[in-house]
């Protein structure tokens, strides 16, 4: 601007003094220069204008550049806060395995549908026909599916849960052979006969203070599968809640943890009250007492009383190297089976009959205690190895309070079915109180490369051994449920780093007595069920697996 009006002013100016330089021109000249000074300060207030407004637009460009970026950052955090806190957060447990399982049957009296009163008493109860010992083998592939979930919607406020489906390849006939494929305390802990999504864990947790001392509140569904020791051969870094010594099994029920550590300044010391139940007794919705009458529904079934427990388990000691935990409770109302026989003809020497379970009934009660040791890691630095070593050795001890009572019939004679022992008097085959332990000890060492595993188990069960241990995840029945002798060895192995892993893994269990892993009443006799019908002696289980977790 200023190049432009500078030399105009001059050439302006030039040409007035060439016409002749008198006065008038002189000062008609200045009022020309004035009025051009006048323009050029406008001009330059124009300027400054002009500036001001292109740095206003910079100004605008630059905030609005920003803001795009500010507001993705807001959402980020947003959607973080909300997956902290508000989302649910799921982890998948996937294995696909082989198994083979074996059994040997014991002899003894097996019902043919036939009866005849004249075999030699010699065979025992004249009714049944002797049979032989016998083997029985089966190869499965098996799917097992579990997924958690977890949630955080405050600080003292935490879900978790879990579902859980279990099946064999292909089609089956497990429901049309077995009255309890389904049964509630391992629905997702043996194979089914669907593919149907059964609730594994539903639980909350509750965090507060009662003054220094933390505690935690739960309901629900628990976690009660794999605990204490027994997570080591199952591949589980972490326990569930109980010890599985004595407590393997899906439950329902509460909880109340008091964390003692800092009032007691015992390392890792807490004391957990646990309530559950394990029978309900109701009818369902629609439900018949018999061919003619409808009951009210949800109403009281009138023989089966709820069965339910009350334990303490505690934690004495857990300094990282060394873990002590205990548990005692107290259980009531223990489910027992006894057995309907009608004879086509009782008073005749022979005929035909029929056989059928008579449903559950309250057996009595049952008392039981645990007590286990883990050390992770044998002594102090001595070697790389036993630094890597895990120990165990527990024990458990329980002890029945029969009931003493005669709940079902044999033809109509309570004193025959007493002598027969259809009737299901008494606990564990027996009127009187009966004790049980058990010992349970194992090793886990470290294997030949990163983070592979070898471990050996092993466990005894004497005559009157009772576990609540169903929900163990071995086909050929639980291992620490045996009454005799159980032995297990097993590898595992990462494929991809911690998240694609194989197993390997053989049980063997040598049974001394009969009855070790059903019910409660006459099924669960060591002596045999009704003194004549066949047990398994002994079984075996091998499992090759690959497992997915993420």
């Amino acid at each position: 601007m200023r190049k432009f009006l500078v030399p105009l002013c001059v050439g302006v100016g030039l040409v007035a003094m060439g016409g002749g330089g008198g006065a008038w021109a002189a000062d008609n000249v200045q009022a020309q220069i004035d009025q051009l000074k006048q323009r050029i300060s406008e001009l330059e207030a124009v300027q400054k204008k002009l500036d001001e407004l292109k740095k206003q637009v910079a100004d605008l460009e630059s905030e609005q550049k920003k803001k795009p970026i500010e507001d993705l950052q807001r959402q980020i955090t947003e959607v973080k806060t909300h997956d902290a806190n508000d989302n649910i957060k799921w982890n998948i447990d996937f294995r696909t395995a082989y198994e083979r399982v074996d059994h040997s049957m014991g002899s003894g009296m097996l019902p043919t549908g036939t009866y005849n009163m004249a075999i030699p008493a010699a065979y025992g109860y004249g009714m049944f026909a002797p049979a032989g010992k016998s083997d029985s083998d089966n190869a499965l592939w098996t799917n097992k599916l579990i997924l958690g979930m977890s949630a955080q919607p405050t600080d003292n406020l935490v879900f978790h849960g879990a579902l859980g489906v279990y099946t064999v390849f292909g089609q089956d006939n497990m429901n049309m052979t077995s009255m309890f494929q389904d049964f509630d305390w391992y629905a997702t802990q043996k194979p089914q006969h669907d593919a149907v999504l059964r609730l594994r864990e539903a639980y909350f947790l509750y965090m507060g203070n009662m003054g220094p001392v933390p505690y935690t509140a739960s309901l629900g569904r628990r976690p009660s599968v794999d605990g204490f020791t027994t997570n080591l051969r199952e591949d589980n870094p972490y326990p569930s809640s109980p010890i599985g010594h004595n407590i393997n099994m899906e439950f329902d029920g509460g909880s109340f943890k008091a964390d003692l550590e800092k009032v007691t300044s015992i390392s890792g010391l807490y004391a957990k009250l646990c309530l559950g139940r394990g029978f309900s007794n109701t009818l369902g919705m629609y439900s018949m007492s018999n061919q003619y009458n409808f009951n009210a529904p949800y109403g009281d079934d009138g023989q089966n009383p709820d069965m339910d427990l009350v334990g303490l388990l505690m934690q004495f000691y857990d300094n990282g190297q060394y873990k002590i935990m205990g548990n005692i409770f107290q259980g009531w109302n223990m489910m027992g089976m006894g057995l309907d026989i009608n004879m086509s003809d009782p008073s005749a020497m022979s005929g035909t009959y029929t056989m059928s379970p008579n449903g559950f009934h309250d057996v009595g009660d049952m008392s039981g205690v645990a007590l286990s040791l883990q050390v992770n890691g044998i002594g102090n630095s001595v070697s790389d190895f036993l630094d890597d070593t895990i120990f165990f050795v527990s024990f458990a001890g329980n002890r029945t309070d029969p009931s003493n009572t005669t709940v079902n019939t044999l033809n109509g004679s309570t004193a025959m079915a007493s002598g027969f022992g259809f009737g299901g008097e008494g606990m564990l085959g027996s009127t009187d109180n009966e004790t049980g332990y058990s010992i349970y000890t194992g090793v886990n060492v470290p294997g030949f490369f990163a983070e592979d595993r070898f471990g050996l188990e092993y466990n005894y069960g004497s005559k009157y051994w009772r576990s609540f241990t169903y929900g163990e995840d071995t086909l050929a029945g639980s291992k620490l449920a045996t009454r005799g002798h159980a032995y297990e060895a097993y590898y595992t192995f990462p494929i991809v780093k911690k998240i694609l892993s194989g197993e390997i893994r053989y049980v063997y269990m040598d049974y001394n007595y009969a009855g070790s892993d059903t019910f409660f009443g006459q099924t669960g006799n060591p002596d045999g069920m009704m003194d004549m019908m066949p047990y398994v002696e002994s079984a075996s289980d091998i499992r090759i697996s690959i497992r997915y977790r993420y």
